[in-house]
């Protein structure tokens, strides 16, 4: 058996694929497949490449947020679990978007994600015990919290953020979450 190599232009995974002959390419007339993560099902991670289903349930992705104030150091410890096993991240597309909160005179909440090198500079590569670090530079009174997401590739880890901001108790996560889809944010 030889190893069959990545496809280049492949999406990044597929799902519902089928072939109406003995096909063996997905780039066939004959076949079809939808992007996985395309309808909200459980992401790939990469050698999984054109795998037609990688699992049965959603990631355990529990994201954290740390920041010192004063220093305006911030990190992010992340943790996945597939299927109850706990995944090494190190060597996957994985990385963090940083982002601050504004409190509306409305009382809503806006939320964007911060740019590197004018908001904050990234502090080294994901490490498994403190995961991401950054350190805000922009002008702290511009936003009342901030938060992490984390992402493979394009696609979101945290979906339904609960732990990856320092704002205070009585901000609605999902008003928050809904302002970021809005914005829609990349």
């Amino acid at each position: 058996d030889k190893k069959m190599k990545p496809i280049s232009d492949l999406s990044f995974g597929m799902t519902n694929v089928y072939c109406y002959h003995d096909d063996t390419l997905m780039m066939s007339p004959s076949c079809n497949g939808d992007d996985y993560g395309q309808f909200g099902w459980p992401l790939c991670a990469p050698e999984e490449q054109i795998a037609v289903q990688c699992f049965d349930e959603m990631w355990k992705v529990d994201v954290g947020f740390n920041m010192v104030e004063r220093s305006g150091k911030m990190s992010c410890p992340v943790k996945v679990q597939k299927e109850g096993n706990e995944m090494k991240l190190k060597n996957m597309d994985v990385h963090a978007k940083w982002g601050g909160v504004h409190r509306l005179a409305s009382g809503d909440y806006e939320a964007e994600y911060f740019e590197e090198g004018v908001h904050y500079t990234g502090k080294g590569k994901f490490s498994k015990k403190n995961g991401f670090k950054a350190r805000f530079i922009g002008n702290k009174m511009d936003y009342d919290c901030y938060f992490c997401d984390v992402y493979m590739g394009d696609h979101i880890m945290n979906a339904w953020p609960d732990k990856n901001h320092n704002c205070p108790s009585d901000m609605n996560e999902g008003d928050m979450k809904d302002d970021m889809d809005d914005n829609n944010m990349n």
